[in-house]
């Protein structure tokens, strides 16, 4: 009888499996364009992580990337310009919907955007962009995965404020007097605001508050200054890739990489 009981609920759970897996939405990752940084394949590599962690983060039956290039290379679509025939795209490969993005270098900076594409209307569900100064080595944790996140949320952009606190330890700048720091806030590539400076202190408290608003999960940076009259001496920044409360090193890399921790900074968030 047990086994009989254990037969059936098998039978079941294998049939809940096969139906869970057939009723799966479809969707495929179309080759993401790379722009400015001089390598042919790496439109491969960036188009391999985004489809990992949209395997990673989604519920979404994600269309073999391989698959997804022969298919179009055997319909004669240029895989530089795909973007732009998503549709077209999208039809050939049987799926409502389609990711499609570009990576673009310019200088020292590095921007990496996704639209979740409508196959059947062309319309776009979502689009997520996030710009970071960063090494390429760093774009799948920085960028792609953050993004990916968003792309795949139905979280709106919301409104966060930032307390400045305190900073402890900060290094002398000065030969004579202690450091008269000053902070400045950037979201992103958006400068929120600054501080004012506080004289000789080595240890000062700002207790400065700034609201972000349009906050979606970019990078927060918060570059520390010591002032001076006739220049303003960069010692150090904070690098937020979440908005976390907690007391932060303030990091200062040398030309030659070298990285020297020149103090320490509270932060504290509000939603």
């Amino acid at each position: 009888m047990r086994l009989k009981v254990f037969t059936f609920i098998f039978s079941v759970f294998l049939f809940s499996q096969v139906l869970a897996q057939s009723t799966q939405e479809i969707i495929a990752v179309l080759p993401i364009k790379c722009s400015g940084f001089g390598d042919e394949n790496l439109s491969d590599t960036i188009t391999e992580f985004t489809q990992n962690a949209l395997i990673s983060y989604s519920n979404y039956k994600i269309v073999e990337k391989s698959q997804v290039n022969k298919i179009l290379k055997e319909q004669g679509f240029q895989m530089s310009g795909i973007s732009e025939n998503a549709v077209e795209a999208g039809k050939l490969l049987a799926t409502k919907k389609v990711v499609v993005g570009s990576l673009l270098k310019l200088g020292k900076k590095i921007t990496f955007s996704l639209r979740l594409v409508n196959t059947e209307t062309g319309e776009v569900f979502k689009s997520e962009k996030k710009s970071a100064r960063i090494e390429l080595e760093d774009v799948n944790n920085i960028l792609i995965d953050p993004i990916v996140k968003l792309l795949l949320s139905g979280e709106s952009k919301s409104s966060i404020t930032i307390l400045l606190k305190s900073a402890t330890g900060l290094k002398k700048m000065d030969m004579l007097g202690k450091t008269d720091c000053w902070l400045q806030v950037y979201v992103g590539n958006r400068l929120i605001g600054r501080t004012d400076f506080i004289k000789d202190d080595s240890s000062p408290t700002f207790n400065k508050q700034f609201e972000i608003t349009d906050y979606s999960n970019e990078i927060i940076r918060i570059k520390a200054y010591d002032h001076d009259v006739t220049k303003e001496q960069l010692l150090g920044e904070v690098v937020l890739e979440k908005a976390k409360s907690g007391l932060y090193p303030i990091l200062f890399e040398s030309d030659n990489g070298v990285v020297e921790n020149r103090g320490q900074l509270e932060i504290v968030f509000e939603n």
